[in-house]
């Protein structure tokens, strides 16, 4: 992150060269009707486009910045380098009321790693339980999110006013009123309050965006986990019964699932064998093969087809048991070879996956599936 705080004296200059041509320094007297769109309204209704793509302490940079970082959950370090950027912008004459923000900022941080060690976070908060526990122990250490927003202020002339603070005994004016009650004194200039205002807009919003990735991705993951639930139990290679029990013993699926592998155990289908005679003298007899073990691996994405290879037993009416092995080329589609006799040449067959009881077997794999849906509010 310090590479980030040498990079960014440029994009200081030109978040200078972008700020409005109205302009305002610190101490100037305006008519009420005359005070800058900064010093009050909303963060969205005066930043400029160049404001957006330059500003080290815009939001959009803010996103781009850190986005790792705030997808992992280490909110502090994003909130320790904004701050510190901060720290190397000269307010000059305003250092002072520059040193309050920083003062609430480094508030904000140590309350943030406090709650960022709440019990139930564990990890990258990507759960929104671990998001929930954590807000509730941000708020807990009287300093939420709302502790940064701009909020009505009483000056000294008692005239209400733009501020910060409020609560702190430090509180910070961007404008107060004159004696007179009709003009306005500027405290801070209108580039430091656009600066100010920025950062505090994209702290403000830091536990929003974590939020919002992090639930975004959730969804996804949980609709592509779905959908590699369905293809493994309609279109994945089918499981006997004991099959199921077996492979449900064996294999702990990922924390979405489903398994990208599973066991092939006297698992029977239909076939056909062919000698290896030429075309004239070709032998052609229906079969029964058992794979006696072996594996099946998914591919894709999505899981979307397997291979897989096993160890055989064919079974014909007209010939004694053959030892083979078969391969697994594409969904339902078998092939391999068996020899009847030793002696003899062997017979080439074809076999398809004719039994589908994945689905009805599976039960521990289907109700992972399940409660998938139940998540997405599928069912």
């Amino acid at each position: 992150m310090t590479a980030f705080r040498i990079l960014a004296a440029p994009f200081l200059i030109a978040f200078a060269l972008a700020a409005p041509l109205s302009a305002q320094d610190a101490g100037t007297v305006l008519p009420a009707e005359q005070i800058p769109p900064e010093y009050e309204s909303g963060v969205d209704e005066w930043v400029l486009d160049l404001e957006r793509q330059e500003s080290p302490f815009a939001r959009e940079r803010f996103d781009d910045t850190y986005l790792e970082l705030i997808r992992s959950g280490e909110l502090d370090e994003v909130v320790s380098d904004m701050i510190s950027t901060f720290d190397a912008v000269d307010w000059g004459a305003r250092e002072p009321e520059q040193q309050k923000i920083l003062r609430q900022l480094y508030a904000f941080l140590a309350a943030l790693k406090i709650a960022l060690q709440a019990p139930g976070i564990t990890g990258p908060m990507d759960t929104v339980e671990e998001q929930d526990a954590f807000l509730a122990a941000l708020n807990g250490e009287s300093f939420g999110l709302s502790s940064l927003k701009l909020e009505t202020l009483v000056d000294p002339t008692d005239q209400d006013v733009p501020g910060y603070f409020a609560d702190t005994g430090n509180a910070l004016y961007l404008y107060v009123w004159t004696e007179d009650g009709e003009n306005v004194r500027l405290v801070l200039s209108s580039e430091e309050v656009r600066q100010w205002r920025l950062l505090e807009h994209a702290l403000s919003n830091l536990v929003n965006v974590q939020v919002r990735l992090v639930r975004a991705e959730n969804v996804k993951e949980l609709k592509e986990a779905v959908v590699r639930w369905e293809n493994y139990l309609d279109k994945g290679y089918s499981q006997m019964p004991w099959e199921a029990l077996l492979n449900g013993y064996l294999i702990e699926p990922p924390e979405l699932g489903p398994p990208d592998h599973q066991w092939v155990v006297l698992h029977p289908s239909v076939g056909v064998e062919f000698s290896v005679d030429p075309i004239d003298d070709m032998r052609v007899k229906e079969s029964l093969q058992i794979e006696v073990l072996g594996h099946v691996w998914y591919r894709g994405k999505d899981l979307s087809d397997y291979w897989g290879v096993s160890a055989t037993v064919s079974l014909r009416s007209d010939l004694d048991p053959g030892l083979g092995a078969m391969v697994h080329l594409k969904r339902n589609w078998n092939v391999g070879i068996t020899w009847h006799d030793h002696d003899d040449d062997p017979f080439l067959f074809l076999s398809v996956d004719l039994f589908r009881f994945a689905r009805e077997n599976a039960s521990g794999y289907v109700e992972r599936y399940e409660n998938l849906r139940q998540d997405l509010g599928l069912d």
